[in-house]
């Protein structure tokens, strides 16, 4: 059996509401996740259509969208995170550049020697870590390399 949810009610001030607080709740957004405004800005739409979707009732509907749209970022973020290559990052600018972007002296000896770490590791390993930071789980890494004792070893099933 199928249940299909009917869309709420509108209350009628939606429109007042987002007036308010979109702004604000770019900016909220802006604070809690690191990402492009283009996904900031998606993420805050993607919030305001589940409000007109869901019509929660809330006593504070700010604070329920900037927690519904910090989520919808990371969600967006991840997925975008899984479709770029570092390759391609590299081609484009050019590490140097995304180096010297950093904020700090400190942050920018830190990449340098976390990119220097990076270089020494061997291939495999190096690609593992890759597909890690694109946002791969342990199984699936396992899954694409074809390596079983990556995913066992990382899930706990495997003895010494």
């Amino acid at each position: 059996m199928t249940t299909t949810s009917t869309p709420a009610t509108p209350c009628g001030d939606e429109a007042e509401l987002y007036r308010r607080h979109q702004r604000d709740l770019l900016r909220a957004v802006s604070r809690a996740v690191n990402a492009p405004q283009e996904l900031i800005e998606d993420a805050c739409q993607n919030a305001w259509a589940i409000l007109l979707r869901s019509q929660p009732d809330c006593v504070s509907i700010f604070a329920w969208l900037r927690v519904v749209a910090i989520h919808e970022a990371y969600r967006l973020s991840q997925t975008e995170r899984r479709h770029t290559h570092l390759e391609d990052l590299g081609l484009r600018t050019g590490w140097e550049a995304i180096i010297a972007d950093r904020s700090t002296i400190d942050d920018t000896i830190e990449a340098r020697e976390a990119l220097r770490a990076l270089a020494s590791l061997p291939e495999r390993q190096r690609n593992d870590l890759t597909l890690r930071v694109a946002g791969f789980s342990y199984r699936e890494i396992g899954a694409l390399t074809g390596d079983r004792t990556f995913a066992n070893v990382i899930s706990g099933r495997c003895c010494r």
